[in-house]
């Protein structure tokens, strides 16, 4: 077993030293989301600030929109996967490192922003609770109830994912899929 030396992550055992707090903050209008997480952050003395992680960190789905038409239109499956390998990204070059740093990290959003949409979208709880069990526990969580924005750079993961499913013909109309996961946030949230 490796020991993490004080204020810094081992990212192969887990194990850490001294470590800041990972807010998360969830809901399916980006722009609200990302606005939350700046004035969460802002709560924080300025020292002790981590910065904002983003989705898309890692440029996958900027790369998805510029894909020709060979590349064909993803299914809510492969969204939800390419969102996992996005928030791995994330979680091992932004949130992590400031983690050990002692700093506060805001993730805007985080894990079940991608569950609601997967849930909507008809995927198995049980296969999305396994493929996040990665990503590490957030010490305070905001969820924001809202539709998410269409046709914007700020319409967040739901609102891309929904815009590309309803380019593909999904059997599922892009709002009555946005109300699905929009009920299934909410169950997240009940007690």
């Amino acid at each position: 077993m490796t020991v993490a030396q004080p204020g810094r992550v081992d990212h192969r055992s887990g194990a850490k030293g001294p470590a800041g707090r990972l807010i998360a903050v969830d809901g399916l209008n980006g722009a609200a989301v990302h606005k939350t997480a700046v004035a969460r952050l802002a709560e924080v003395p300025k020292s002790r600030r981590g910065g904002v992680s983003v989705w898309d960190a890692s440029g996958v789905f900027a790369d998805l929109v510029v894909a020709g038409p060979d590349a064909g239109h993803p299914s809510p499956r492969t969204l939800v996967l390419l969102y996992a390998a996005d928030l791995a990204f994330r979680l091992r070059w932004e949130i992590r490192p400031a983690l050990a740093e002692g700093r506060t990290v805001a993730a805007a959003p985080y894990v079940e922003t991608a569950v609601a949409f997967g849930r909507a979208a008809g995927l198995p709880a049980g296969w999305l609770h396994d493929l996040f069990s990665f990503a590490i526990k957030a010490h305070a969580t905001h969820r924001l109830d809202g539709a998410p924005a269409r046709g914007t750079d700020a319409a967040g993961f739901v609102g891309f994912a929904c815009d590309r499913l309803d380019e593909r013909g999904f059997s599922i109309a892009r709002p009555a899929l946005a109300e699905r996961a929009r009920k299934h946030l909410r169950r997240m949230a009940a007690p």
